[in-house]
């Protein structure tokens, strides 16, 4: 159920969107149709996290075709001028031509023969979490984190010209409506916590998942 338009509601700090609220009838995607859509863009990424990656290069590496390889390619131009992320300082992750993928292109880190990402491949095998090196925005995606006047926002990036390319993170599907947030639970957990996912069940009358 939608908040009160005159209260947001707000879990460990973070006001969460509506559209996070709202039941639909949607399942997450399926990679063996979208072939990783949302990596066909290269990503901005706070430059600690640029550097852990760039510290990570030889555990990567072995994950991601020759070609790859060299970490000087692996990032854009250097930023200093948004306090939206941690550090006001971030890049970008470059992209490669890739004519098998459906829009032409892809991340540098995205692995053309199963759409997956080089980096959390890699931290996987290596023993560490899926989400140990991999940018906080592919992590949340796509759930999307917003600030305004120093409120941070959780919501639903739709706006990413992905989803016009018919390459969503979701499909409609004959099942019972569910509230975004628990179809995303995983990402609503990234976002505001394990204890903030719960609290945010229990602030709406659903059973959690995690």
């Amino acid at each position: 159920m939608p908040s009160d338009n005159n209260t947001p509601l707000m879990i460990n700090g973070s006001r969460i969107d509506d559209v996070l609220l709202a039941k639909k009838s949607i399942t997450r995607c399926n990679i063996a149709t979208c072939k990783g859509g949302c990596c066909s863009d290269g990503v901005w990424v706070d430059m600690a996290q640029a550097n852990a990656i760039r510290n990570n290069a030889e555990m990567i590496k072995p994950f991601m075709p020759a070609e790859r390889h060299d970490v000087s390619e692996w990032f854009g131009e250097y930023y200093n001028d948004d306090s939206a992320f941690p550090s006001g300082e971030y890049t970008g992750t470059n992209t490669v031509i890739d004519p098998t993928h459906p829009n032409g292109e892809t991340c540098i880190f995205l692995r053309p023969e199963d759409r997956h990402c080089a980096i959390q491949v890699a931290s996987v095998a290596n023993g560490l979490s899926p989400w140990a090196l991999k940018p906080h925005y592919c992590c949340l995606f796509p759930l999307v984190d917003t600030y305004e006047e120093d409120v941070r926002t959780v919501t639903m990036d739709y706006e990413n010209s992905l989803f016009d390319r018919g390459h969503g993170c979701f499909e409609g599907c004959v099942c019972e409506p569910q509230p975004v947030f628990q179809i995303y639970a995983e990402e609503t957990a990234l976002a505001v916590g394990l204890d903030g996912y719960r609290a945010l069940c229990a602030a709406v009358g659903e059973e959690p998942r995690l």
